[in-house]
């Protein structure tokens, strides 16, 4: 049986519930996201990610703040509910359907 101190330090060990849906949102694209381009597009929608910051993050050893789980699901595409583990439908739009020429 695991002492109650044990548990205790497993979990805190574990700061944020987003990183490994980030992980996975990052890889929903072709080619997957890197890191660097990550950060670039959070930044680019005005919120300061760096790489370092991502790792962090994606290795649950950083807290998240909300306005950076928008930011990052801005980033990578996918609805923030998503990263928060609150749906297991990541939100992306459905791509719209091919339209023959004679319907132009």
């Amino acid at each position: 049986m695991r002492r109650a101190s044990a548990i205790r330090r497993r979990e805190e060990t574990m700061a944020n519930l987003i990183g490994p849906r980030l992980r996975r949102a990052r890889q929903f694209h072709t080619p997957p996201l890197t890191m660097e381009a990550t950060a670039q597009r959070a930044t680019a929608s005005g919120y300061a990610i760096t790489e370092n910051m991502l790792n962090k993050i994606e290795t649950q050893r950083r807290s998240v703040y909300d306005f950076e789980v928008y930011a990052l699901a801005l980033a990578v595409g996918v609805d923030a509910r998503y990263l928060l583990g609150l749906t297991d439908d990541p939100g992306f739009p459905q791509a719209p359907e091919p339209q023959d020429e004679d319907h132009r």
